[in-house]
């Protein structure tokens, strides 16, 4: 959406870079509650902190980027704007990213119960990994340079388990030092 014109137009819809494959969680493929196969399509945005990229994926993985110059231009193609994708980080099921200051990426890994970071250099390390992060989503970094992790079990809401709830309550939210802050919202 061009916030001064109140414009909205569609990018990348349909390209191979947005469109998920079977998410994985626990070992599984995620089932509805009639039994078909999950499928969720781009669903993790990040801008890096200079705002000239914008990294994504679905949640089946394959992190790619695109520079936001190229979606800021209304002139391109669908095509042309389709030539300009990277395909960045081979990235597994995830439910969840957040950015640093420093431009690491932070994503739940939902197949391994793990943190990954993917560095600005495209290294990718474990971050941490424990049984306690089941299904970690909507991950954020506060100012103190703390990564927070929602705990939220999604694979066994009953839309997500076959219909079949099997969420362990309370449901836990943990944090850790990154040593990095969330970057500035001011990406003039």
């Amino acid at each position: 959406m061009d916030l001064d014109s109140g414009r909205c137009r569609r990018v990348l819809d349909g390209h191979p870079s947005t469109v998920g494959g079977p998410v994985i969680a626990d070992g599984r493929a995620l089932r509805d509650p009639g039994g078909a196969r999950v499928c969720l399509h781009a669903d993790q945005l990040e801008v890096s902190p200079d705002g000239r990229w914008l990294y994504y994926q679905p949640a089946s993985g394959g992190m790619s980027r695109i520079g936001t110059r190229w979606l800021d231009d209304p002139t391109l193609s669908a095509e042309e704007l389709a030539r300009r994708v990277e395909p960045w980080a081979d990235t597994p099921s995830t439910g969840g990213t957040a950015i640093d200051a420093l431009g690491t990426i932070y994503v739940s890994d939902i197949e391994r119960r793990r943190i990954l970071a993917v560095g600005p250099d495209r290294s990718v390390r474990t971050l941490v990994a424990d049984p306690r992060l089941n299904w970690v989503d909507a991950m954020c970094l506060d100012t103190e340079g703390h990564l927070w992790l929602p705990a939220a079990q999604l694979h066994l809401t009953a839309g997500f388990n076959g219909g079949h709830p099997a969420v362990a309550y309370p449901v836990h939210v943990y944090r850790m030092p990154v040593d990095a802050g969330p970057p500035s919202p001011d990406h003039a």
